[in-house]
């Protein structure tokens, strides 16, 4: 039943992180990835995979502080920390539950990067090792949506280069 109503869940929260995938304006994606994470810490939740709730959750309280306020070095840091002491105090560790730390660090640690294209790479980075965790805790629907998030986000990057490459074309000699 948990497997069932688990990707239900993930099936919400992934149909939000695809169409997130095709804006190109960061902080919009940010406010919308935060609902994505709502439902996916619901989700891994129901699916058994506690470091990805717990990653997940910690993402959430991240935007929050991101879309009010600057993101600072100290205040990645401490929230990476917290992730992963919270991660570690709470839950058996194997290779499998360092995933969710690592992506979620990564992710926090390059969130307010300037580049909207570098910002797009770290997504597809980290939406790989999500589906490594994925597959290990059965969420088949986010392992599909996250092929179709990378997809996505690609065709943004060739749009986004398109867009550069044009407007350097208009530049006078």
């Amino acid at each position: 039943m948990n497997v069932v109503l688990g990707n239900i869940v993930s099936l919400m929260g992934c149909t939000v992180m695809v169409l997130i995938g095709l804006i190109k304006n960061k902080d919009r994606y940010i406010v919308m990835q935060t609902l994505q994470f709502g439902l996916n810490a619901l989700s891994h939740f129901l699916l058994g995979g506690y470091g990805g709730t717990v990653a997940s959750l910690v993402s959430v309280v991240r935007n929050i502080i991101i879309a009010k306020w600057k993101c600072t070095t100290g205040i990645k840091i401490a929230l990476i920390a917290v992730q992963a002491a919270f991660t570690i105090s709470t839950i058996t560790l194997n290779p499998i539950t360092w995933i969710p730390i690592i992506a979620a660090g990564m992710f926090t640690w390059y969130i307010d990067t300037k580049d909207v294209m570098w910002f797009k790479w770290v997504i597809i980075i980290t939406l790989i090792m999500w589906a490594v965790y994925d597959i290990y805790h059965h969420n088949y629907v986010s392992i599909w949506f996250s092929t179709f998030t990378v997809i996505t986000n690609g065709i943004s990057m060739v749009k986004i280069h398109k867009e550069r490459k044009e407007a350097k074309e208009k530049l006078p000699a």
